[in-house]
């Protein structure tokens, strides 16, 4: 695999935060609501969930070209070259920023790449 290149996985950690989040969340509406207003809201989060989260199309490959260039690639094989805006590192998650609207920000968690992988990329983002 060439050094600019990450194929990403699918990230346990982003389902963990994500499980985490709706899971107190409900247990405090749980404490507010009547139960059958609180099974409604539950039933609407894990619907928009369905809905809306896995329906996006996630990247499975990004490759650095030169600069602030990058070429994306989705599961359906087709790829897209975006110009990158700014890059954010979190410690356990990189967010990077593309200049066009149509290009969505990228969240690239740390268990998505391999450990050599990921703190190359974090060199990469303190460069740009």
């Amino acid at each position: 695999m060439d050094k600019g290149c990450y194929r990403l996985k699918r990230s346990l950690l982003a389902l963990a935060f994500q499980l985490t989040i709706f899971v107190i969340l409900m247990w405090v509406l749980y404490q507010l609501l009547p139960v059958w207003i609180w099974g409604i809201c539950l039933l609407a989060g894990l619907v928009m969930y369905q809905l809306f989260y896995r329906k996006q199309p996630h990247i499975t490959q990004f490759e650095y070209l030169d600069g602030r260039e990058w070429t994306l690639s989705y599961p359906d094989q087709h790829s897209q070259r975006a110009m990158i805006s700014h890059v954010i590192d979190h410690q356990a998650y990189i967010v990077v920023y593309f200049q066009h609207a149509q290009v969505r920000p990228l969240l690239i968690w740390c268990d998505q790449l391999s450990r050599q992988q990921w703190k190359s990329l974090k060199v990469l983002t303190k460069m740009l």
